[in-house]
């Protein structure tokens, strides 16, 4: 029925569970093409405070060491998932930065994708000094992505 997906992930709760579901389909259908996709929102690199005005060489250095942290995160996340799923060997890995809602939706209608499939909201659980969880905690709005969709949107349960 569909042909290539592109599974948004980021490597919360709600991510995993859109992860599981589509390497499930990808097992059972050895001619579906699937993109998974981690966008880092644009905001993130505007993180200022009192202390960046000493230097802007010091704020650049720490928004590059920041910058370098998430691309290592990014990566054990796929590796997380490589290792869970052998199958998403067959999967094309991309990592984005970008408006969330509008970086999903051009890189869908770059690839030509006729589904994209992304996890549901998670409540979050109470923050614990002991809690393994990563993912990058970052949130979109239905209001911001539905008019701009090129194609199906499928939210996993």
């Amino acid at each position: 029925m569909f042909n290539h997906v592109l599974l948004c992930t980021h490597g919360t709760e709600g991510a995993q569970k859109a992860e599981a579901f589509v390497f499930k389909k990808l097992e059972a259908d050895s001619e579906l093409k699937v993109t998974v996709l981690t966008v880092l929102d644009e905001d993130w690199r505007e993180m200022t405070g009192d202390d960046w005005l000493n230097s802007s060489k010091t704020h650049t250095t720490f928004l590059d060491h920041v910058e370098n942290q998430m691309n290592e995160e990014i990566a054990e996340e796929w590796q997380r998932i490589k290792i869970s799923y052998p199958v998403a060997e067959r999967a094309n890995f991309l990592q984005r930065t970008g408006n969330i809602e509008k970086t999903i939706t051009k890189t869908a209608k770059e690839l030509g994708c006729d589904l994209i499939i992304i996890g549901s909201w998670q409540k979050s659980k109470k923050f614990s000094i002991h809690s393994t969880r990563m993912g990058l905690r970052t949130t979109m709005k239905n209001k911001d992505l539905h008019p701009l969709l090129p194609c199906p949107l499928l939210i996993a349960p």
